[in-house]
């Protein structure tokens, strides 16, 4: 037998997989999980960087921009974020065409790479937009930054080179120490700030007042807290089923259950408009207790009707590491009729997992029960790569920024592969989420992919209206 990695030699979940095989398939696997190791540093730059510029692109910077956010929000801190936009480049396309305009890019880029920190973060966010993070910096530090980049970008393009006059627009927003802030804001502040540096007449640079954002987030918090709270005192919470497909057959396997709340307006909101303020609050436990609850009434009643079905339930990281959570799960399973084989738990990555043995050993009381466990939105970032050896788990869902412009994105397709690759590998089912259009179903299909869910393949429906049959 191939000896295992040191990193695996302390991880139960790879070893009881490992253990359970024959010599020769062991090594088969153990040889699967090495190339894998070894291809992930090329299909992370592949999937995380702008194939331009060799920056960060746009998703791997909010991933970056939302660590650095939540974290100073937890434990202190500040930090700052810069929106740089090319003033004109489209002028300088129509005049002199795209690869002189590319040129433009890449130098500004390179002054970028030059100038900042070690520690800062720089990305490309779109064709003329730039980004850069910076880690423990006060207004004062972003500021002058912004102004020697400014300058930098100004004298390295005068009238007469071969591009001619360049300059740059830049926004700033400070972040830190306070919570109710997210990175989505933070980013639409900065942005809004570059905005107010072109309508100035560009080349300069504007500051976002980030204690007036900061009081509003917080009210919208709060705002947003004490409706989760009036929701599930006053029944608001609803489901919605939405349909999972095989992709050898195109019928429907299982559904995933999805939550819903009732807005002010009476309109329905989609969990990820209050997930993160419920798992700020501390109330996350309590909406997937209640979620849990529902799904296995459901199932329940479908068995007894004569028509099961297979459901998929989020769980949020932190409810993983709860031990209260698990308790209620086992209680319900052992008092009530559902079938525990026909519940899938989808580990959701809402919130960053922690504590990996607590969460290993939910998962492995969540299987022996009877239940499965899936891997939601994994390949993001390929921060999740350690969940395959340290928590047990029976599927992986691929992120659906991966299959979203699959049929047109070479790195996303390389991605996919991988994946798909690895959970063969493994033994372990793969779906494939945000699936939209006949192109990526059919492409999913080669692959290998199991199963798909997506617009495309069936739209959400309020569970209390009942869905078809699997």
């Amino acid at each position: 037998m191939n000896s295992p990695r040191n990193s695996d030699k302390h991880d139960p979940a790879v070893e009881r997989a490992l253990a359970k095989l024959d010599p020769g398939d062991r090594a088969i696997i153990q040889g699967a999980l090495d190339r894998a190791e070894k291809t992930e540093a090329e299909l992370r730059h592949l999937a995380d960087h702008d194939p331009l510029t060799g920056l960060q692109n746009r998703r791997r910077f909010r991933a970056e921009l939302d660590q650095h956010v939540s974290f100073t929000a937890r434990y202190g801190g500040q930090g700052a974020v810069m929106i740089i936009d090319i003033d004109g480049l489209k002028g300088v396309n129509d005049r002199l065409g795209h690869q002189l305009g590319d040129n433009l890019i890449r130098r500004i880029a390179d002054i970028l790479r030059e100038r900042v920190r070690t520690t800062d973060i720089v990305a490309r966010l779109s064709g003329d937009e730039f980004a850069v993070l910076m880690p423990q910096t006060d207004t004062a530090g972003a500021m002058q930054l912004g102004e020697d980049l400014r300058a930098e970008v100004a004298a390295g393009f005068p009238p007469s080179s071969e591009i001619g006059s360049a300059t740059i627009s830049v926004g700033i927003r400070t972040f830190g120490g306070k919570p109710g802030s997210s990175a989505e804001a933070v980013l639409a502040d900065a942005d809004r700030a570059m905005y107010g540096a072109k309508g100035a007449g560009r080349n300069r640079i504007a500051l976002f007042s980030s204690e007036e954002e900061d009081g509003r987030a917080a009210r919208r918090a709060q705002s947003t807290t004490a409706r989760i709270r009036d929701a599930l005192t006053h029944d608001r919470l609803s489901l919605a089923t939405q349909p999972i497909r095989s992709l050898a057959s195109g019928g429907v396997e299982r559904y995933e259950l999805l939550l819903r709340m009732t807005g002010e307006g009476g309109e329905l909101l989609p969990a990820a408009s209050f997930i993160e303020a419920a798992e700020r609050s501390g109330m996350i436990q309590e909406l997937d207790r209640w979620v849990v609850g529902r799904a296995l009434e459901m199932l329940a009643e479908r068995e007894k009707a004569g028509v099961p079905v297979s459901l998929h339930v989020n769980l949020s990281g932190v409810s993983m590491t709860d031990i209260s959570v698990l308790e209620y799960i086992e209680r319900r399973l052992d008092e009530g009729d559902a079938d525990p084989g026909r519940c899938t738990f989808e580990i959701t990555q809402t919130a960053r997992i922690d504590d990996y043995e607590t969460a290993a050993g939910f998962a492995d009381r969540l299987t022996e029960f009877g239940c499965e466990v899936a891997i939601d939105d994994y390949g993001a970032g390929f921060g999740p790569f350690s969940y395959l050896k340290r928590i047990p788990f029976d599927v992986i869902k691929i992120d659906g920024a991966f299959v979203r412009d699959m049929p047109r994105n070479d790195a996303d397709q390389l991605t996919v592969k991988a994946i798909v690759q690895i959970a063969r590998g493994l033994g372990k089912r793969t779906i494939a989420a945000f699936v939209q259009d006949d192109d990526t179903t059919e492409m999913l299909r080669e692959y290998g992919v199991d199963m798909a869910q997506g617009f495309h393949l069936g739209r959400p429906v309020d569970a209390a209206e009942g869905w078809a049959s699997s």
